[in-house]
């Protein structure tokens, strides 16, 4: 019983490490595209020195959780996937950006 606890720990420090490490990529890659609108996957992994994979990964993420949007493009003939982020305002409702248009600074 003590081995399948202690098993059981290993697994959740493992699996609470690779969460850990996506998120510190997510980010780090986040803060790139902010830096550069418009990049490409490949530009990106260029830019980190990561692998096209790795950025690719992190992007799916950041794209599911709102904070970038992909469209596709061509680049030297090439079709490539175009990171941007999500502008400020995207994050507000109709409602919410009539409210904040018409506030008094």
């Amino acid at each position: 019983m003590n081995q399948t606890k202690s098993g059981t720990n290993v697994m959740r420090a493992a699996r609470d490490a690779r969460v850990r490490e996506g998120l510190d990529t997510d980010y780090e890659l986040y803060r790139v595209i902010n830096r550069k609108p418009g990049a490409s996957v490949y530009e990106l992994a260029k830019e980190l020195g990561w692998s096209s994979g790795k950025v690719y990964g992190s992007v799916r993420r950041l794209e599911k959780d709102s904070w970038i949007r992909t469209e596709k493009g061509e680049k030297d003939g090439r079709s490539v996937l175009k990171v941007k982020p999500v502008e400020w305002f995207e994050f507000l409702t109709p409602e919410e950006l009539e409210e904040f248009k018409n506030m008094d600074f």
